[in-house]
């Protein structure tokens, strides 16, 4: 929904920069088994090689602009990038809730009702999802030893071995953390 108010907003700039005809929305269906296909498509080619002011927008385009969207957004460094963790249900939560900046935290609960609380209730810094992955100080009580979120990526660093009587077993200290906390 947010990518659709950018493209209406979108719209909205262009028609104000470029004049009231600078932008034309139209549904355009498939030429798939239609008389004329070719030169549909050929006229088509045409039009987009051609410089206008007009933008045209199809449903297609727009799913094609959110799927590119989200795609880099997932590729960004430091953002997972795509990985999947297997960690149990809480830390996985809380992680995505840090990561994306949503859920529980209240910089988000504001967006949603300005009336909430914006503050961190340990340390009364603004509480968003990076705050709490890698600055505040309650972070530091329940584990938390990265300063970024490249550093509590780097699953080599943060993992441990403890025995458990005769066998070794691994501990993931960021899944730990992020199990620990309480959003």
């Amino acid at each position: 929904m947010r990518y659709l108010r950018w493209v209406v907003d979108e719209i909205g700039r262009r028609k104000e920069e470029l004049g009231e005809d600078a932008v034309t929305l139209g549904w355009v269906k498939a030429h798939v088994g239609i008389y004329g296909n070719e030169k549909a498509d050929k006229l088509a080619k045409e039009g987009a090689e051609k410089t206008s002011k007009k933008t045209w927008i199809t449903e297609g385009g727009l799913k094609q602009a959110w799927v590119k969207k989200r795609k880099a957004e997932r590729c960004v460094q430091g953002t997972g990038m795509g990985r999947v963790l297997k960690w149990n249900r809480k830390a996985l939560y809380n992680y995505t809730q840090c990561r994306t900046g949503k859920g529980r935290l209240g910089w988000w609960r504001y967006t949603l009702d300005p009336w909430e609380d914006l503050t961190c209730a340990e340390c009364h810094n603004l509480e968003t999802g990076r705050h709490v992955a890698l600055v505040c100080i309650a972070g530091e009580w329940i584990g938390r030893r990265w300063s970024s979120w490249e550093q509590a990526d780097d699953r080599n660093v943060w993992m441990r071995k403890e025995k458990d009587g005769d066998k070794e077993v691994t501990i993931d200290l960021v899944e730990d953390f992020f199990t620990k906390l309480n959003l």
